[in-house]
């Protein structure tokens, strides 16, 4: 596994593609197929490496400032995206065999494609190989283990006695930032370049047809919300108290309680709403309730997350499983993961939604959607109540 001490050293050929191992620094074989693997086409110079491997991430983006830009598949030569998919859609199948969510897929194609480009390399720092650039002298298995990328998906993902740990032995992974979940496992001198690998895998999920917001859990189990196929029906096949997942919603009257008040009237917040997607702003990656606290006139909702708020909700306004749905309400999902997600409804079956069309964008679409393209589990509707909000 790759360490990026060396980077500064040897600008030309590691600058441009930051395979970075946990020790060491990388040969220059290594760096041309991470050069191709990633797309770039020029070489940075040795003031822009110490710039990117400086570099931390901040502000509210993902990418490591003085990192190059390399976003753009479109750049990586066909033949290489055509690895990086292949290996993609292994290590995605690994997850779902063992019952992760996507979140851990979406881990899983980060650590990758910052180790490796995403592709299974026979070489590496000291004898690091493989995916995830995983050394057959730690214990992480043989050379022959390491080179089967099902078998080194395996590895990372852990729970292998006598290895070294993997994603489902480090505690609250589920509950980390992607990057620093990578970093649990492969214990970089870099930890931060791991965060700049999320637009790519964004992009290889899509073209790999990869959900990165499956339901799951952090060690594979049933989840706690699943009951015994023998005493109730799967949440796939029915939501709490409402029709089957993926059914269509039905508008019901939207006379909110008395306390609900707030900074634009439910037409106006519908209105304001539906010309969002007109502006194709990409801003609201992972800001779900922020935007819809926006939709009805707040700055922000004043509360961590989206199931957050959805369980500080007063009782009597909750509507569990609920299809009939109030123009105007707060609809809420599971996704696997500790944020869950809310959408505005609009009326005649649509809402307004980030990230499940386009990510970061804001889209109208049939509530449906949200279960048949991502898997969530809805959750139920409440009125558009923020008793914090600011």
């Amino acid at each position: 596994m790759v360490d990026a001490r060396d980077v500064a050293e040897a600008a030309a050929t590691r600058a441009a593609a930051p395979l970075l191992a946990k020790v060491g620094c990388i040969g220059a074989a290594l760096a041309v197929v991470g050069m191709l693997s990633l797309g770039i086409v020029t070489i940075l110079s040795a003031g822009a490496a110490n710039k990117a491997v400086n570099a931390k991430n901040k502000g509210s983006g993902c990418e490591s400032p003085g990192l190059p830009d390399l976003s753009d598949l479109g750049r990586v030569p066909p033949g290489i995206l055509a690895q990086q998919i292949h290996h993609a859609k292994i290590i995605d199948k690994v997850a779902q065999e063992r019952g992760l969510p996507g979140r851990g897929s979406r881990v899983a194609l980060m650590t990758a494609l910052q180790e490796s480009g995403l592709m299974n390399i026979d070489h590496g720092d000291r004898d690091s190989i493989g995916l995830f650039q995983q050394r057959p002298s730690q214990g992480w298995g043989t050379h022959a283990e390491i080179m089967d990328p099902a078998r080194s998906s395996n590895l990372f993902y852990g729970g292998n006695p006598g290895r070294p740990p993997g994603l489902v032995d480090i505690s609250g992974w589920n509950l980390m930032l992607p990057g620093n979940a990578a970093q649990a496992v492969q214990r970089s001198g870099h930890p931060e370049l791991y965060a700049t690998r999320h637009g790519q895998a964004e992009q290889i999920a899509r073209k790999a047809g990869i959900n990165l917001d499956r339901l799951g859990t952090a060690t594979g189990d049933a989840p706690d919300w699943l009951p015994d196929p023998s005493t109730g029906p799967m949440p796939d096949q029915c939501t709490p108290g409402g029709g089957p997942a993926g059914a269509p919603f039905h508008d019901a009257a939207s006379d909110w309680p008395a306390e609900v008040k707030n900074r634009r009237s439910t037409a106006e917040a519908i209105e304001w709403a539906k010309g969002q997607p007109a502006l194709n702003e990409k801003r609201w990656w992972q800001r779900c309730l922020e935007f819809s606290a926006r939709v009805h006139g707040w700055n922000a909702a004043g509360v961590g997350s989206a199931i957050t708020h959805y369980h500080v909700m007063p009782e009597h306004m909750k509507h569990p499983g609920s299809r009939d749905v109030p123009p105007g309400a707060l609809m809420y999902w599971e996704t696997g993961n500790i944020h869950g997600h809310v959408s505005v409804y609009l009326g005649d079956g649509l809402i307004i939604s980030n990230d499940v069309y386009r990510p970061g964008y804001v889209d109208v679409m049939p509530a449906s959607d949200v279960e048949s393209k991502w898997g969530a589990r809805y959750v139920g509707w409440a009125p558009p109540y923020f008793p914090k909000g600011s």
